[in-house]
């Protein structure tokens, strides 16, 4: 994303909020503004809804320092840092939090907190519903400027000063002449320094760099700047909550769709395995009925295909099926009648059907029609409560 957030922090309730939102795809400020106090970064919560977070945080909450740590077994001595700063610091190193910033040669910067202040800001930032990617001390983000040795820039009633890669100051104006004294007796020439507002500093050479908003002037300063105290303990956890949030009642509808879909499909089956149990069982009516003395099925499949076998006999089968295909109009003029059961005798080309009819007439009628290609013999009819029964053998003639 091409905009980002950029807040500054003071170092208690009472101090202002600062902010920007700075656009890199066109190298300038969308929009900016002062808050009276943290309480009020709730009005901004929406700025941040959808764009990185970087907060700068005011150094006069911190100690920058640097420490002889050469590069070769930096990693175990990391861990010493405390006690390396210990005699330096006024608080217990155990109510602090130490990061490493720059490096030059065998020092290392180090940028020390107490806990107390860590939690301070995070607490501002959390009631706002904002997260930070980053928290940077503000001096640090002083732009070094080649051929200057310091960088300098008043910001409200302070000034901001950085004296190298990891050395930075914010110092209120009436300490400004003091410490600006002890800072340069610590050198042997004159400073230069690059000062981004107007300026009257003694004992140094002042180069007047281009003149733009304070908070714009850190912002060319975040991506060089080092000791993000967002580390260790305060490592900030990935949090999707405020992209995924909008994407909860979709994903709630496509879960319930899923789960009706699922339901549906599942009755789907059942009815259909229903159906399939009863259609079986039909089948296995008819096949008992059909084939007489098969009261026991174990494989419909297997049983159906030897009874056609073996009404097939020794090449019969074309014998069978020509004749029930000439009886196909027949069973067509009489639709009520119905066979019950076919036995097929392939050496005399004898077709015995089993019909079950509604009234004598009906079989009377198959019988006629039948006899115009085959010689019919009608055995006894039966009559039962709703329906009659018999036995008609047929011949070629």
């Amino acid at each position: 994303m091409s905009e980002r957030l950029i807040i500054r922090l003071g170092i208690d309730d009472a101090s202002p909020c600062h902010w920007l939102i700075w656009s890199a795809a066109v190298n300038e400020v969308i929009a900016s503004g002062v808050l009276a106090t943290p309480a009020q970064l709730t009005t901004i919560s929406e700025h941040a809804a959808h764009r990185p977070v970087d907060v700068l945080v005011s150094s006069a909450g911190l100690t920058l320092t640097q420490v002889h740590l050469p590069l070769k077994g930096q990693r175990q001595a990391l861990k010493a840092l405390p006690f390396m700063l210990e005699e330096n610091l006024a608080g217990n190193v155990d109510d602090m939090h130490f990061v490493p910033s720059a490096r030059d040669g065998d020092l290392l910067g180090v940028v020390a907190v107490s806990h107390q202040q860590m939690q301070l800001w995070l607490t501002w930032l959390t009631d706002a519903g904002i997260t930070a990617r980053s928290l940077l001390a503000d001096s640090l983000c002083l732009p070094l400027v080649d051929g200057c040795n310091w960088s300098a820039m008043a910001f409200g009633d302070q000034l901001l000063l950085r004296t190298n890669q990891a050395l930075g100051f914010e110092l209120p104006n009436s300490w400004v002449p003091l410490a600006w004294a002890k800072l340069t007796a610590k050198v042997t020439e004159p400073p230069v320094v690059a000062c981004f507002t107007e300026l009257a500093l003694p004992n140094c050479e002042m180069r007047e760099q281009p003149l733009e908003l304070p908070m714009q002037v850190l912002v060319s300063g975040i991506a060089s700047a080092t000791g993000n105290l967002l580390t260790g303990a305060y490592k900030p956890q990935k949090h999707y909550g405020a992209a995924l949030k909008r994407w909860i009642p979709v994903a709630a509808m496509v879960l319930l769709a899923l789960v009706l879909f699922l339901v549906d499909k599942g009755v789907s089956i059942y009815r259909l395995n229903q159906q399939a149990e009863q259609v079986e069982q039909q089948v296995q009516t008819i096949f008992t009925k059909m084939v007489p003395g098969s009261s026991r099925i174990v494989n419909l499949r297997n049983q159906l295909g030897g009874e056609l076998r073996k009404l097939q006999g020794q090449g019969g089968g074309g014998q069978l099926f020509a004749m029930l295909s000439e009886l196909e109009p027949v069973f067509k003029a009489v639709p009520t009648l119905k066979p019950s059961g076919l036995r097929f005798d392939s050496q005399r080309s004898e077709l015995r059907l089993q019909v079950t009819a509604g009234s004598y007439g009906q079989i009377e009628k198959f019988r006629e029609l039948a006899s115009k290609y085959f010689k019919v013999e009608a055995g006894a009819m039966n009559s039962a409560e709703q329906s009659v029964t018999s036995t008609l053998t047929l011949r070629r003639m």
